[in-house]
């Protein structure tokens, strides 16, 4: 009888890794140079909306970027002086939109790290990026983190449980997440809560990154997933590694559309609000 009850359970979680199908990348959407977009409408195990790019990393020119540094780094945040300035809080659009304005070609955006302070009534200026935060080998926060994407100098992205500090001056970007969800091939957490995510992921040749958000808190819509199902959502759509981000209200994934010649939101919040966040993230070419 035990064996039994064992073989069932097995039965059942092996399914529940396995519910989400492969994508077809062939069947997606050309948005941008190198970039494409699939668009999954789930039913199963609960409703929910998904977005998921795939940037080709060998596009010629691609780079990345984030938040920088504010010229007032390092001293008090002057609507919270117990905490540190080390970023400015922008909307991920206008991250996109100040970028292009400045001559820079960003093709892809999402938000990136959580962030303090974190309080009612949410309008602080300045943010103090969780974890390790660094643009073109610059600390712009470094706090305990357990996971975090990074994109060194000659292109090569990781995701990391830690980063020795001998390496920040060969990495180009780096941002820090909730928890590392995959790694090589197999789901690495499993929990219960559900939210609007935003995750990365990596193949396992390191050819392709995948960003993704799942839309949640919205009855009869989409409902959010769990860390585990960005796990296994990133691993169907061809990622080895992946690693959840913040989250929540943060949850924003824009891409430039080119004949339009404006950034173009895959995500639908709540309200209709883009968060003015304290992490971004942005693809960008260079020399087109």
């Amino acid at each position: 009888m035990r064996s039994v009850l064992f073989y069932s359970i097995f039965f059942c979680l092996t399914l529940s890794l396995s519910a989400f199908e492969k994508i077809d990348w062939s069947k997606g959407r050309n948005v941008q140079t190198g970039v494409l977009h699939v668009a999954l409408d789930l039913k199963q195990p609960r409703l929910m909306k998904v977005n998921i790019l795939r940037v080709d990393l060998k596009t010629k020119g691609l780079y990345f970027t984030a938040t920088p540094r504010d010229p007032d780094w390092g001293k008090p945040m002057p609507d919270f002086p117990s905490k540190t300035i080390r970023a400015a809080r922008k909307r991920t659009r206008n991250f996109m939109i100040e970028a292009r304005n400045q001559g820079v070609d960003m093709i892809v955006a999402s938000n990136a790290s959580a962030w303090s302070p974190f309080r009612r009534p949410w309008n602080h200026k300045y943010s103090d990026p969780t974890g390790l935060n660094i643009l073109n080998g610059v600390v712009v926060s470094d706090n305990p983190t357990r996971s975090i994407f990074v994109v060194y100098k000659d292109g090569t992205p990781a995701i990391l449980s830690n980063v020795p500090k001998e390496d920040y001056p060969r990495i180009q970007v780096a941002v820090s997440g909730f928890a590392i969800t995959a790694k090589n091939g197999k789901v690495t957490i499993h929990d219960k809560p559900l939210h609007p995510r935003t995750a990365f992921g990596i193949s396992a040749d390191k050819r392709y990154f995948y960003l993704m958000t799942v839309d949640g808190r919205q009855p009869g819509r989409s409902s959010g997933c769990t860390q585990q199902e960005t796990g296994e959502l990133l691993l169907a759509a061809g990622a080895a590694d992946a690693i959840n981000m913040d989250g929540g209200g943060s949850s924003t994934l824009l891409y430039w559309d080119a004949a339009e010649k404006k950034p173009v939101s895959l995500c639908k919040h709540r309200g209709g609000h883009e968060r003015v966040v304290g992490s971004n993230i942005g693809i960008c070419i260079a020399g087109q």
